[in-house]
């Protein structure tokens, strides 16, 4: 009987997938509250050195904690955010990839074409940043 339930469960776990929320979010990985508080930081130091730290962004969420956390350390850092004005304000969605189990990526998607990404490792138990970072739609320094 042993045997039955945790095959029934290993084939459980097999045809879980991902999808992304009903406004285009994804996340794969699991993350503490302190890893995404370190990885919104990140997000939020990009956007004050491009011209989005200028205008508003909206995020359409599903209340996931990453989302929340991204919210309210982009206001923090001085980057007005909206909810649910997709049409008054640029358009941020979020997508954040497993690659393996120690390695995954965060890309982050306006609705006038711009992203940026960036890879994340984790070793030693600590939350590195790859030193590169992708950007694309845009001028950045």
């Amino acid at each position: 009987m042993k045997t039955i339930i945790m095959g029934l469960l290993l084939l459980l776990s097999g045809c879980a997938s991902y999808q992304p929320d009903e406004y285009g979010n994804y996340n794969d990985v699991i993350l503490t509250p302190s890893e995404s508080r370190v990885i919104a930081s990140d997000v939020a130091r990009f956007l004050r050195k491009t011209d989005s730290a200028k205008r508003i962004v909206n995020i359409n969420h599903d209340n996931s904690a990453f989302a929340t956390t991204l919210i309210s350390t982009l206001r923090q850092m001085g980057i007005g955010v909206s909810v649910n004005n997709p049409d008054t304000y640029l358009n941020m969605h979020y997508h954040l990839t497993a690659l393996n189990p120690t390695q995954f990526y965060m890309t982050a998607s306006f609705n006038d074409g711009r992203h940026f990404s960036r890879i994340w490792a984790i070793s030693n138990n600590q939350l590195i940043p790859l030193p590169s970072r992708t950007a694309f739609g845009g001028t950045y320094e």
